[in-house]
């Protein structure tokens, strides 16, 4: 897979902290994962009048499975290490 100059510091730093882990084979396949984040967010879709608080909650997690899906697709996976905002804010 080819580098990218712009952002490659910062995914280096994460991989050297855990916060990233290199991936090959089927779990560098971000489809499934991106599939599920459409089944989910249709999902929220369908409850939104009826449970807006819920319909939140499984559009939040259909943005983390898509994202999780495009780092899949560059050979990468987060770890439980580094948790949400960790590090750059606050």
């Amino acid at each position: 897979m080819a580098r990218w100059p712009r952002g490659e510091a910062e995914i280096e730093r994460l991989l050297g902290l855990g916060h990233l882990q290199t991936v090959t084979g089927a779990a560098a396949d971000g489809q499934p994962l991106l599939d599920k984040a459409n089944r989910t967010l249709a999902t929220a879709a369908s409850i939104t009048s009826s449970d807006p608080d819920s319909a939140l909650v499984l559009a939040y997690d259909a943005a983390r499975y898509a994202t999780t899906a495009l780092l899949a697709q560059q050979g990468l996976r987060p770890t439980t290490a580094g948790g949400p905002c960790r590090g750059r804010l606050g």
